[in-house]
C-alpha cells in the first residue's frame, strides 16, 4: 500500500461530494458556495474512507513487526530485548511517517476544524444576513460569527492556562493544540452519543413498521395534521412579515404625497436614515441630524430591494391564504394584528419604521420566513406524493387507476391523485409502475423485515461494544471479526478486512445522521433533493457533517479495542491526552450516555424530552392512545382530499419550486 492507492480514492470522494452537492442545490446557487460545499462535505466523508484503510495498514505493519522481532527476541537476553523496545518505539515512529494515511490525515483534521469552526459560520451568518450589500453582509456574518469566536477562544485560552499551571509547563504553544483538539472532541463526542443513541433504536424500528404499506400509510396520515400546522404557521409569519413591509411603503408613500416640507429624511445618531422634522431637528440640534442625499437614495434603494423580494412571494401558498382567510368573518392577518398589538403600544413607539436599520431586519425576517414555507411546502407536497404512491400501488386494480381507496373516505382522492400518472401512454411509466407493484406487494415486506433484523444485530453489537468500552475485557464482535481476518492473510483478506471495518462505521453514521434529520435542529434548512436546497442549507449540513465525522471516527477507533500503535489516526488523536480527563477519561465514559438515550428510546420517551425542551421529532408525532391516533388518521385524510381538490392534481411548476429558482441568486454572497 502506497500513497499512489490513495489518489483513486480521492478522486472517487470528489466525485461524489460533487454529485451529491449539485443533486441538492438550486440552479442559481454560487459557484463559491458549491465548491465550499464539495470540498466540506468531501472532506467530511474522508474519515468514513481512511480509517478502514488506515486500520488495513496499521494491521499488516503490526503483523510484520511482530514476525521481526520474535525470531530476534529467542537469540537476546534482557538487554538486548530493553534495547529491542526502545528500537521497535523508533521503528512505530518512522512508520507512522511513512504511513501513506498519516499526511492526509493531518490535512483532513485541520482543514475540517477550520471550516467547521470558523469558515462555515461566517458563511451561513452571511447568507442568512438581511443587508442589501455583498459588503455590507460579508461584514455583518463576520461580526456575529466573531462573537461567538470570541467566546470560544476565551474558554480556549483560560483551559490553556489552566493545562499550563497543571503540567508547569510555559510553552503554551504546545498546549494549544491539544486543548482545541480535546474541545471540539468533547462537544462533538456529547452531540453524537445523543443522536447515535437513538439511531441505533430508531433505524431498526422504523424499518420494522414500514415493512407494513398499510403501516406505512397509516404513518403518513398521522403525521401529516403535524405537517399541515407547520405549513400554515410558516404562512402566518410570512404575511405578518409582509404586513410590516406594506406599512412602511405605505409611510414612504403618504409622506412623498404629502409633500410637507418639515417631513424629511435624516440621518439619526447611529448613522440610520430617520423620519424627522425641522422642528425635532431644532430640538435636538443642527449638529447631530444633517441632511444626506445619499442616504435617503439608500434608503428607497434599499426599500425596492425589500418590496421586490416580497412581491416574488407574492404566489406562494396563495391557494392557502385565501381558503384559511375566507374560512371566517375576521382573516387572519386581522387577527394576527389585533392580538399582536394588544398591550404592545409602547413597544412599537419605538420601532422607528423609516430606518435602514429596520428595512434590513425586515428583510431577514422575509427570507426566514419565505424558506421557512417553501420548505413546509415541499415537505407537505412530498407527504403527499408519497401518500399517493402507496395508495396506489396498495391497490387490487392492475391497470394502475384507484377505484377506492383503502378507507372509505379517500377513494375519490386517490384516483384523482393517479388521473395524470395512469393515463400515460409511456410504455416507460407502465414499465415503472409495474416495477414498483410488484416491489411493494411481494418484495418490500420480506426486505424491509431482513434489513430490520440486520440493523437491530449491528445496533445490539454495537451497543454492546459501547457499553464495555470502559473495560478491561474486549468484547467488541467487530473487534473480534477484524483479529479474524488479520490472522487469516492473503491480499483478499486485506480488502475484506477493510470492508468488515467499513460497516460498523457507515452505520453508526447512518444512525447519527438519520436522527439529525428527523429533528427541527435544521429546521427549513434542511437538505432537499432535486435541486431544491439553498446555500444555507448547503452550508449548514455541512457544518454539522464535520462537526460530527471525526469525534464519530475516533469513537469507533476506542470502541474497536485494537492495536492502534501503527495507527496513523490515533497517532493523530493522542495528542490530547496531555489534557486530563476531557482528552482521555472522557472519550471512554461519554458513551455511557448512548445506553440511557438507547432506553428512552425504546420505550419512546426520548421523542417527548425533546419535545418537552422545543426540539420537534417526528416520531412525537406517532405517540398518543388509540383513540387520538384514529383521530390523526381520519383528519389525515380530510386534510389530503381538500388539498388534492384544492390544487386539482395539476401537474404543472408550484409556485414553490418557482420562487425556489428565483431565491437562489438572492442568497449569494
Amino acid at each position: 500500500m502506497d500513497v499512489g492507492t490513495l489518489l483513486p480514492l480521492a478522486i472517487l470522494l470528489l466525485l461524489v461530494s460533487t454529485w451529491f452537492v449539485l443533486y441538492y442545490a438550486k440552479r442559481k446557487t454560487p459557484i463559491f458556495i458549491i465548491l465550499l460545499s464539495i470540498i466540506s462535505f468531501g472532506l467530511g466523508s474522508a474519515a468514513v474512507a481512511l480509517l478502514p484503510i488506515d486500520l488495513s495498514y496499521a494491521a499488516s505493519l503490526s503483523d510484520a513487526a511482530a514476525d521481526d522481532n520474535g525470531g530476534e527476541n529467542d537469540n537476546n537476553d534482557a538487554q538486548q530485548n530493553n534495547n529491542q523496545d526502545g528500537d521497535d518505539q523508533n521503528n512505530n515512529n518512522n512508520n507512522l511517517d511513512n504511513n501513506p494515511t498519516y499526511i492526509p490525515w493531518k490535512i483532513t483534521y485541520w482543514t475540517t476544524f477550520l471550516l467547521a469552526w470558523l469558515i462555515l459560520p461566517i458563511t451561513r451568518e452571511t447568507l442568512l444576513s438581511g443587508h442589501f450589500t455583498l459588503l455590507q453582509r460579508i461584514r455583518n456574518g463576520f461580526t456575529k460569527s466573531i462573537k461567538a469566536i470570541l467566546l470560544m477562544s476565551v474558554c480556549g485560552f483560560i483551559a490553556v492556562i489552566a493545562m499550563a499551571i497543571h503540567l508547569k509547563s510555559a510553552h503554551l504553544v504546545t498546549i494549544v493544540l491539544p486543548v482545541l483538539m480535546a474541545l471540539g472532541n468533547t462537544y462533538g463526542l456529547v452531540l453524537v452519543s445523543l443522536l447515535l443513541g437513538n439511531g441505533l433504536v430508531n433505524v431498526p424500528k422504523r424499518f420494522w413498521r414500514e415493512a407494513c404499506p398499510a403501516n406505512e400509510l397509516r404513518r403518513i396520515r398521522m403525521i401529516a395534521c403535524g405537517v399541515e400546522e407547520e405549513l400554515f404557521d410558516s404562512i402566518m409569519a410570512l404575511e405578518d412579515v409582509e404586513d410590516k413591509i406594506e406599512e412602511v411603503c405605505a409611510t414612504a408613500v403618504n409622506l412623498r404625497e404629502s409633500g410637507d416640507e418639515n417631513v424629511t429624511m435624516m440621518e439619526n445618531e447611529e448613522g440610520g436614515v430617520s423620519l424627522g422634522t425641522t422642528t425635532s431637528r431644532r430640538r435636538r440640534g443642527c449638529w447631530s441630524l444633517c441632511w444626506k442625499a445619499d442616504q435617503v437614495t439608500q434608503f428607497h434603494e434599499c426599500l425596492e430591494e425589500l418590496v421586490r423580494r416580497k412581491n416574488e412571494g407574492r404566489e406562494l401558498c396563495s391557494e392557502r391564504r385565501t381558503r384559511r382567510g375566507g374560512n371566517s368573518g375576521t382573516s387572519p392577518r386581522n387577527r394576527r394584528r389585533a392580538s399582536s398589538d394588544d398591550g404592545n403600544d409602547d413597544a412599537a413607539e419605538t420601532i422607528n419604521t423609516m430606518d435602514v436599520k429596520y428595512l434590513v431586519t425586515l428583510n431577514t425576517q422575509l427570507k426566514k420566513a419565505q424558506e421557512r414555507v417553501i420548505s413546509a411546502e415541499l415537505r407537505w407536497n412530498e407527504l403527499v406524493d408519497h401518500n399517493r404512491i402507496v395508495s396506489a400501488l396498495m391497490n387490487d386494480d392492475d391497470t394502475g387507476s384507484v377505484a377506492s381507496g383503502q378507507d372509505g373516505n379517500d377513494g375519490a382522492y386517490n384516483s384523482n391523485l393517479l388521473s395524470s400518472s395512469s393515463s400515460s401512454s409511456s410504455g416507460c411509466h407502465r414499465v415503472k409502475y409495474i416495477l414498483q407493484r410488484f416491489w411493494m406487494r411481494h418484495l418490500r415486506y420480506h426486505t424491509y423485515r431482513f434489513i430490520a433484523l440486520t440493523t437491530a444485530v449491528l445496533s445490539v453489537f454495537v451497543l454492546l461494544s459501547e457499553v464495555t468500552l470502559a473495560s478491561s475485557l474486549n468484547l467488541s464482535p467487530f473487534s473480534w471479526t477484524l483479529a479474524a481476518l488479520d490472522q487469516w492473510g492473503g491480499s483478499s483478506s486485506q480488502i475484506l478486512f477493510q470492508l468488515a471495518a467499513l460497516i460498523p462505521l457507515l452505520y453508526m453514521s447512518i444512525c447519527v445522521y438519520t436522527c439529525l434529520f428527523q429533528m427541527s435542529l435544521l429546521g427549513p434548512y434542511c437538505l432537499r433533493g432535486n435541486r431544491q436546497s439553498n446555500g444555507v442549507a448547503l452550508v449548514r449540513n455541512a457544518q454539522y457533517l464535520v462537526r460530527l465525522q471525526f469525534p464519530l471516527g475516533y469513537n469507533y477507533l476506542l470502541m474497536l479495542k485494537y492495536d492502534m500503535s501503527n495507527c496513523a489516526f490515533s497517532d493523530i488523536m493522542s495528542d490530547m491526552a496531555t489534557i486530563p480527563f476531557f482528552g482521555t477519561s472522557f472519550s471512554v465514559y461519554a458513551p455511557l450516555l448512548i445506553l440511557l438515550v438507547c432506553a428512552l428510546s425504546l420505550f419512546d420517551c426520548y421523542p417527548k424530552m425533546l419535545h418537552w425542551l422545543g426540539i420537534e421529532h417526528e416520531d412525537a408525532l406517532l405517540l398518543g392512545d388509540q383513540e387520538d391516533l384514529e383521530c390523526k388518521v381520519n383528519e389525515g385524510i380530510q386534510l389530503m382530499t381538500r388539498d388534492a381538490e384544492r390544487r386539482g392534481i395539476s401537474g404543472g411548476q408550484s409556485a414553490t419550486e418557482k420562487l425556489s429558482l428565483k431565491q437562489s441568486s438572492n442568497l449569494i454572497v
